[in-house]
């Protein structure tokens, strides 16, 4: 393309409401105001996935997945919009495209859908005319025509993918918090921001629960060399890099806390048939322990309804609710057992369900206990 490109991606808390969304159109502006031509990919408002969610439960707790795929694809399209209209306020050339418009391509998965591919036709010639592209996240269409959306932080992978089809070395992904930090600033006091992660780092800490960045996103910027900057929308700190680096030289230790868990237990000779349902209905695990004679999933509360609707005819089982999991990530292999043995000083008169150490340390606790105990960890071994 012969334009100077910048891809951005806003979340749902940057675009909740009209003094949000001027603010947006500011930074795009500001973009624009610089020669360049601007590609916004744009979340839900606020709560209105949660919201639409609900809605649908109002009729049925197992609704059609193509049905609230098309549901749930009308929150991207309200924000897309009023971004467009909020940025022709203030004289800025727009036009909003749904994610079929914008050439996005799924396979067949509703609701859990995965990018195949972007045909750049139509953001092309949309470019000769406009300044800025604003872009449903979060949505395609499928080989039979029908919407599809990707899940939770589906839009953070649109932006990247994005920015990969149109050569783009990087992508700004826009949250509400201004960068990469050693763990979740609204849980642990003291967290410091990472200046910089590699794509491997970032991946690890997504699988373990941190919600700053989707990891098929980071997964898709590392294959295509996409660096990602986390930036606030509302903060002008300096953000977080993620991308290609040697972080031995300098570890990095992080720290998340996943809650709103749940424990399945069951027999271990029932894993086999407990697993394979769970894996057929796709359901993401947390986490596996076996003790005894005995095992036990982790899994969001979410899915509880779920999962005693397939067990329904299954007796053998029990659950445990409420509980957190509050995981340790270090790039340095060499001092994990150090500070497994700092861990179990750190959480000796608390009770623990479980504790795993392999690459990474995990425990499993009371939710009440969490935010005591991941300050408590944070302050020994990421400080």
């Amino acid at each position: 393309m012969r334009y100077d490109l910048i891809v951005m991606k806003f979340g749902g808390t940057s675009v909740e409401n009209q003094e949000r969304l001027l603010s947006v159109a500011k930074i795009i502006k500001k973009e624009v105001s610089l020669g360049k031509k601007v590609i916004a990919v744009v979340s839900a408002q606020g709560d209105t996935t949660d919201n639409l969610l609900a809605l649908s439960k109002k009729i049925t707790n197992t609704p059609n997945l193509r049905e609230l795929d098309v549901l749930l694809s009308t929150g991207e399209q309200i924000s897309i919009a009023l971004l467009a209209m909020t940025l022709e306020s203030i004289g800025v050339k727009a036009i909003s495209l749904t994610g079929w418009q914008a050439g996005i391509k799924t396979c067949g998965n509703y609701s859990n859908a995965r990018i195949l591919d972007i045909f750049t036709d139509r953001i092309e010639n949309e470019l000769k005319n406009h300044d800025a592209i604003i872009i449903a996240g979060f949505q395609g269409i499928n080989e039979n025509d029908d919407i599809t959306t990707m899940g939770r932080g589906g839009s953070d992978t649109t932006a990247v993918a994005i920015a990969a089809a149109i050569n783009a070395k990087e992508c700004l992904i826009y949250t509400d918090v201004d960068g990469v930090y050693t763990a979740d600033p609204r849980i642990v006091k003291n967290a410091k921001k990472i200046k910089e992660v590699s794509y491997d780092y970032m991946i690890k800490m997504a699988d373990m629960g941190a919600q700053v960045l989707n990891k098929r996103s980071v997964r898709l910027a590392k294959k295509y060399g996409v660096e990602i900057s986390v930036l606030s929308s509302i903060l002008k700190n300096q953000g977080t890099k993620v991308r290609e680096v040697d972080l031995n030289a300098k570890p990095v230790t992080s720290l998340t806390v996943e809650k709103d868990l749940f424990l399945l237990k069951f027999k271990s000779k029932d894993f086999d048939f407990v697993s394979e349902k769970i894996k057929k209905n796709k359901i993401n695990v947390s986490d596996i322990f076996f003790k005894g004679p005995f095992c036990s999933i982790l899994l969001n509360q979410t899915h509880l309804r779920q999962i005693q609707e397939l067990f329904v005819d299954f007796k053998d089982y029990e659950t445990e609710l409420n509980l957190s999991k509050i995981s340790l990530i270090c790039t340095n292999q060499d001092i994990i057992f150090d500070i497994f043995s700092k861990v179990k000083k750190a959480s000796e008169n608390i009770p623990i369900k479980y504790a795993n150490v392999c690459e990474y340390i995990s425990i499993i606790l009371e939710s009440k206990f969490n935010s005591y105990l991941a300050n408590k960890m944070h302050d020994l071994v990421c400080c």
